[in-house]
């Protein structure tokens, strides 16, 4: 008996894998609207019944599938930063974060995703927490190194660091939307850059402290 439920643990398994990556691969290629439960049942070569049993709706499964991409992509960021000099002074980190996440954001994810992403947000159909969360670990990462800047000496206490943390993400989350409306004519890294810029001449300490900002130019 045993066996036969270690067994069968182990087919829902690998038939929740299955719909999982089906489901992935359809919603890039498609417009989530335009994908459904039976799309990736037939695909599977499954009843619905047996979608049902692993995943709620598939509403529910794009949200697992926003939260799991969202992770993966915190996790390496953090291992982005962790492998930069200690003795990096926080602005730069800021500032190399920034074009870590611009690039993976147009190489990795691309402009096509992103639009599925916001449209998502917008809509409110589907939990988007892991992206739009407080909670979210990229927040922790840009309140680290700005609390670190603070310490230094090298940013002003301008506002309590949850808050400077929250002004970085939206800029940069700003940044993304504008261009996914302009795409092509956006140039979303350069954009940015220049948005952190300004952010940071508003919380350096001291004038030597500030990045040029027209050496973008």
């Amino acid at each position: 008996m045993k066996k036969k439920l270690d067994k069968r643990k182990v087919q829902g398994a690998e038939t929740k894998k299955k719909l999982y990556e089906i489901a992935e691969r359809m919603f890039t290629e498609h417009d989530f609207a335009t994908v459904n439960v039976e799309d990736i049942t037939d695909e599977a070569g499954i009843t619905k019944g047996a979608f049902y049993v692993h995943f709620e709706s598939k509403d529910a499964l794009i949200a697992l599938l926003i939260r799991d991409y969202v992770a993966r992509a915190d996790t390496d960021y953090k291992a982005f930063l962790e492998k930069l000099p200690i003795d990096m002074p926080a602005s730069e980190v800021l500032l190399t974060l920034i074009e870590k996440i611009a690039n993976v954001l147009m190489d990795t994810i691309g402009y096509e995703k992103m639009k599925k992403v916001y449209q998502m947000l917008l809509d409110g159909v589907v939990d988007t927490e892991a992206v739009k969360g407080y909670g979210r670990e990229l927040y922790t990462l840009f309140h680290g190194i700005l609390e670190r800047g603070i310490q230094n000496r090298e940013f002003k206490n301008t506002l309590p660091v949850e808050r400077l943390a929250q002004h970085f993400v939206m800029a940069i989350r700003g940044v993304s939307y504008e261009w996914c409306v302009r795409y092509p004519d956006f140039d979303l890294k350069a954009q940015a850059t220049e948005h952190c810029l300004l952010l940071l001449h508003g919380i350096c300490s001291h004038e030597n402290n500030r990045p040029n900002i027209s050496n973008l130019y």
